[in-house]
């Protein structure tokens, strides 16, 4: 399946290995090599099996509707560890 994830870019659903909402990996020193050079306008980053970053303006929730794959999806807003 493929999936539309903005700014006129269609990804097949199996080379996603993630789909991260931008400002949850701002917070964090660790991801600083993935938001590097990223403008206030992304809203979702889409990680690819070739370690691609794909950037996006629509919702990391809003992409992951349009797939079938909510049914192994972990979400989580806090730090639990």
């Amino acid at each position: 399946m493929y999936i539309h994830v903005g700014n006129k870019i269609i990804v097949s659903d199996k080379n996603i290995v993630g789909i991260f909402n931008s400002g949850t990996l701002t917070k964090s020193e660790w991801n600083n090599y993935i938001v590097e050079g990223m403008d206030d306008s992304v809203k979702s980053i889409i990680i690819t099996a070739r370690n691609e970053r794909i950037t996006s303006i629509v919702s990391p929730y809003t992409i992951i509707k349009r797939t079938q794959m909510d049914r192994d999806l972990y979400w989580r807003n806090k730090n639990d560890g």
